[in-house]
Protein backbone atom coordinates (compact mmCIF):
# COMPACT_ATOMS: atom_id res chain seq x y z
CA UNK A 1 0.00 0.00 0.00
CA UNK A 2 1.97 3.35 -1.26
CA UNK A 3 0.94 6.49 1.08
CA UNK A 4 -1.45 8.36 -1.38
CA UNK A 5 -3.60 4.89 -0.57
CA UNK A 6 -2.66 4.77 3.14
CA UNK A 7 -3.94 8.65 3.31
CA UNK A 8 -6.93 8.30 1.88
CA UNK A 9 -7.82 5.54 4.58
CA UNK A 10 -6.98 7.38 7.46
CA UNK A 11 -9.04 10.45 5.63
CA UNK A 12 -12.03 8.26 5.11
CA UNK A 13 -11.64 6.86 8.84
CA UNK A 14 -11.76 10.44 10.44
CA UNK A 15 -14.79 11.49 8.10
CA UNK A 16 -16.39 8.11 9.56
CA UNK A 17 -16.27 9.03 12.89
CA UNK A 18 -17.31 13.10 12.14
CA UNK A 19 -20.45 11.61 10.45
CA UNK A 20 -20.94 9.14 13.38
CA UNK A 21 -20.36 11.62 15.78
CA UNK A 22 -21.89 14.80 14.60
CA UNK A 23 -24.75 12.83 12.81
CA UNK A 24 -25.81 10.55 15.86
CA UNK A 25 -25.44 13.31 18.27
CA UNK A 26 -28.55 15.38 15.49
CA UNK A 27 -30.79 12.30 15.29
CA UNK A 28 -30.65 12.18 18.84
CA UNK A 29 -31.48 15.36 19.44
CA UNK A 30 -34.24 14.84 16.84
CA UNK A 31 -35.61 11.93 18.91
CA UNK A 32 -35.15 13.70 21.90
CA UNK A 33 -36.80 16.38 21.13
CA UNK A 34 -40.27 14.86 19.39
CA UNK A 35 -40.50 12.57 23.15
CA UNK A 36 -40.61 15.85 24.40
CA UNK A 37 -42.65 17.95 22.74
CA UNK A 38 -45.46 15.36 23.74
CA UNK A 39 -45.59 16.74 26.96
CA UNK A 40 -48.41 18.90 27.91
CA UNK A 41 -47.70 21.68 30.56
CA UNK A 42 -50.73 23.47 32.63
CA UNK A 43 -50.68 27.09 32.14
CA UNK A 44 -51.54 27.77 35.84
CA UNK A 45 -48.96 26.00 37.29
CA UNK A 46 -46.88 28.74 35.61
CA UNK A 47 -48.83 31.74 37.39
CA UNK A 48 -46.05 33.44 40.22
CA UNK A 49 -46.57 32.14 43.60
CA UNK A 50 -45.48 34.03 46.94
CA UNK A 51 -42.27 32.42 48.15
CA UNK A 52 -42.67 29.49 45.07
CA UNK A 53 -40.85 28.96 42.15
CA UNK A 54 -41.16 26.98 38.26
CA UNK A 55 -39.01 24.90 37.04
CA UNK A 56 -39.06 24.35 33.16
CA UNK A 57 -37.07 21.57 31.28
CA UNK A 58 -35.68 21.64 28.22
CA UNK A 59 -34.55 18.95 26.08
CA UNK A 60 -30.91 18.20 26.19
CA UNK A 61 -28.18 15.75 25.02
CA UNK A 62 -27.56 12.88 27.21
CA UNK A 63 -23.68 11.87 28.58
CA UNK A 64 -23.42 9.52 25.88
CA UNK A 65 -24.76 11.64 22.90
CA UNK A 66 -22.78 14.85 24.10
CA UNK A 67 -19.59 12.44 23.92
CA UNK A 68 -20.27 11.16 20.74
CA UNK A 69 -20.51 14.82 19.22
CA UNK A 70 -17.66 15.79 20.83
CA UNK A 71 -16.09 12.96 19.21
CA UNK A 72 -17.00 14.28 15.69
CA UNK A 73 -16.36 17.54 16.24
CA UNK A 74 -12.59 16.94 17.24
CA UNK A 75 -12.65 14.58 14.06
CA UNK A 76 -14.14 17.37 11.76
CA UNK A 77 -11.11 19.59 11.18
CA UNK A 78 -8.57 16.50 10.39
CA UNK A 79 -11.13 14.99 8.12
CA UNK A 80 -11.82 18.42 5.87
CA UNK A 81 -8.38 18.92 6.31
CA UNK A 82 -6.80 16.19 4.84
CA UNK A 83 -9.32 15.87 2.24
CA UNK A 84 -8.70 19.33 0.90
CA UNK A 85 -5.34 19.45 1.38
CA UNK A 86 -3.69 16.12 1.52
CA UNK A 87 -5.56 13.45 -1.01
CA UNK A 88 -4.49 15.49 -3.99
CA UNK A 89 -4.93 12.26 -5.55
CA UNK A 90 -7.91 11.34 -5.47
CA UNK A 91 -9.67 14.41 -6.68
CA UNK A 92 -13.29 13.18 -5.82
CA UNK A 93 -12.68 13.01 -2.19
CA UNK A 94 -12.51 16.92 -1.11
CA UNK A 95 -15.79 17.92 -3.12
CA UNK A 96 -17.85 15.20 -1.53
CA UNK A 97 -16.58 15.54 1.47
CA UNK A 98 -17.16 19.02 1.46
CA UNK A 99 -20.91 18.45 0.61
CA UNK A 100 -21.35 15.87 3.10
CA UNK A 101 -20.21 18.79 5.67
CA UNK A 102 -21.80 21.42 4.88
CA UNK A 103 -25.16 19.24 4.78
CA UNK A 104 -24.96 17.69 8.06
CA UNK A 105 -23.76 20.42 9.93
CA UNK A 106 -26.89 22.68 8.50
CA UNK A 107 -29.01 19.37 9.82
CA UNK A 108 -27.30 19.59 13.11
CA UNK A 109 -27.12 23.30 14.07
CA UNK A 110 -31.11 23.16 12.68
CA UNK A 111 -31.69 20.55 15.50
CA UNK A 112 -29.72 22.11 18.20
CA UNK A 113 -32.02 25.43 17.89
CA UNK A 114 -34.39 22.82 19.69
CA UNK A 115 -31.97 21.92 22.35
CA UNK A 116 -32.27 24.37 25.40
CA UNK A 117 -31.33 25.43 29.00
CA UNK A 118 -33.39 24.51 31.71
CA UNK A 119 -34.95 27.70 33.03
CA UNK A 120 -36.43 28.24 36.98
CA UNK A 121 -38.64 31.22 37.98
CA UNK A 122 -37.54 32.84 41.23
CA UNK A 123 -39.35 35.25 43.30
CA UNK A 124 -36.53 37.09 43.05
CA UNK A 125 -35.29 36.68 39.67
CA UNK A 126 -34.50 33.36 37.29
CA UNK A 127 -31.71 30.70 36.37
CA UNK A 128 -31.30 29.73 32.73
CA UNK A 129 -29.13 27.32 32.91
CA UNK A 130 -25.57 28.16 35.37
CA UNK A 131 -27.01 32.09 34.89
CA UNK A 132 -28.93 33.70 37.63
CA UNK A 133 -30.71 37.13 36.24
CA UNK A 134 -32.90 39.07 39.40
CA UNK A 135 -36.26 41.04 37.81
CA UNK A 136 -35.44 44.62 39.04
CA UNK A 137 -32.16 44.37 36.51
CA UNK A 138 -34.43 43.59 33.34
CA UNK A 139 -35.56 46.29 31.83
CA UNK A 140 -37.44 44.30 28.37
CA UNK A 141 -38.26 41.00 27.63
CA UNK A 142 -38.95 40.67 23.59
CA UNK A 143 -40.24 38.09 21.92
CA UNK A 144 -38.78 37.38 18.19
CA UNK A 145 -38.48 34.78 15.89
CA UNK A 146 -35.19 33.24 14.86
CA UNK A 147 -34.46 31.47 12.05
CA UNK A 148 -31.00 30.70 9.90
CA UNK A 149 -30.59 33.24 8.40
CA UNK A 150 -33.53 35.82 9.02
CA UNK A 151 -34.88 36.95 13.09
CA UNK A 152 -37.99 39.67 13.12
CA UNK A 153 -39.84 40.67 16.63
CA UNK A 154 -42.52 39.35 17.42
CA UNK A 155 -45.20 41.51 17.45
CA UNK A 156 -47.39 43.61 21.01
CA UNK A 157 -50.78 43.04 22.26
CA UNK A 158 -53.14 44.98 19.55
CA UNK A 159 -50.21 44.65 16.45
CA UNK A 160 -50.44 42.79 13.41
CA UNK A 161 -48.15 39.20 13.64
CA UNK A 162 -47.17 37.02 10.65
CA UNK A 163 -49.05 34.35 11.41
CA UNK A 164 -46.06 32.81 9.57
CA UNK A 165 -43.36 34.32 11.76
CA UNK A 166 -44.11 32.00 14.74
CA UNK A 167 -41.85 32.96 17.60
CA UNK A 168 -39.08 30.97 19.40
CA UNK A 169 -37.16 33.06 21.42
CA UNK A 170 -37.31 35.86 23.93
CA UNK A 171 -34.19 38.34 23.71
CA UNK A 172 -33.93 40.46 27.69
CA UNK A 173 -32.09 43.91 28.53
CA UNK A 174 -30.43 44.62 31.52
CA UNK A 175 -30.13 47.71 33.22
CA UNK A 176 -26.74 48.36 32.30
CA UNK A 177 -26.03 51.14 35.26
CA UNK A 178 -26.57 48.44 38.12
CA UNK A 179 -24.88 45.58 36.44
CA UNK A 180 -21.75 44.62 34.12
CA UNK A 181 -22.53 43.06 31.21
CA UNK A 182 -20.18 40.72 29.22
CA UNK A 183 -20.89 39.86 25.14
CA UNK A 184 -18.27 37.71 23.21
CA UNK A 185 -16.69 38.47 20.08
CA UNK A 186 -19.24 36.25 18.13
CA UNK A 187 -22.19 37.61 20.04
CA UNK A 188 -20.00 41.36 19.00
CA UNK A 189 -19.55 40.04 15.60
CA UNK A 190 -23.09 39.16 15.10
CA UNK A 191 -24.67 42.41 16.02
CA UNK A 192 -26.29 41.01 19.24
CA UNK A 193 -25.19 44.28 21.35
CA UNK A 194 -28.63 45.81 22.22
CA UNK A 195 -30.19 42.77 24.37
CA UNK A 196 -27.86 41.13 26.87
CA UNK A 197 -29.57 37.33 26.80
CA UNK A 198 -31.50 35.31 25.12
CA UNK A 199 -33.75 32.68 26.13
CA UNK A 200 -34.51 29.73 23.52
CA UNK A 201 -38.25 28.69 24.09
CA UNK A 202 -37.63 24.65 24.34
CA UNK A 203 -39.95 24.06 26.55
CA UNK A 204 -43.17 23.32 25.08
CA UNK A 205 -45.10 26.11 25.62
CA UNK A 206 -46.08 29.00 23.07
CA UNK A 207 -43.66 31.16 23.49
CA UNK A 208 -46.56 34.39 24.18
CA UNK A 209 -47.50 32.20 27.29
CA UNK A 210 -43.78 32.08 28.38
CA UNK A 211 -43.49 36.07 27.55
CA UNK A 212 -46.61 37.03 29.39
CA UNK A 213 -45.26 34.56 32.73
CA UNK A 214 -41.62 36.17 32.73
CA UNK A 215 -43.46 39.82 33.06
CA UNK A 216 -46.07 38.49 35.40
CA UNK A 217 -43.24 37.16 37.45
CA UNK A 218 -41.19 40.46 37.15
CA UNK A 219 -44.07 42.41 38.16
CA UNK A 220 -44.80 40.83 41.09
CA UNK A 221 -41.05 40.93 42.17
CA UNK A 222 -41.59 45.05 41.61
CA UNK A 223 -44.30 44.98 43.56
CA UNK A 224 -42.91 43.27 46.34
CA UNK A 225 -40.26 45.23 46.49
CA UNK A 226 -42.28 48.71 45.83
CA UNK A 227 -40.40 49.69 42.98
CA UNK A 228 -41.81 51.05 40.03
CA UNK A 229 -42.08 49.29 36.39
CA UNK A 230 -39.50 50.74 34.10
CA UNK A 231 -41.54 51.87 30.75
CA UNK A 232 -40.15 49.82 27.12
CA UNK A 233 -36.99 52.10 25.94
CA UNK A 234 -38.31 53.67 22.64
CA UNK A 235 -36.10 52.31 19.66
CA UNK A 236 -35.80 54.24 15.89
Amino acid sequence: MDAAAALLLVTIGALTIYVIGVGGATAGAIRIRERFRQRQIDPATLTPRPGGQVMLTAPVLTPGLRMLRLAGWLAFPVALGLAVFADRRYEWVAPIAVLLMVALNAFYFTAMQNMGDELTLEPDGFRLGARKVRWVHVTEFTGARVGAFTAARMSEAGEWQDPRAKPNVIFFRLNRALVTTRKSLVQRLLGFTYYDGIIRNAFGIPTHLLLRTLRDWQRQALEAEDLPLRPKPARS
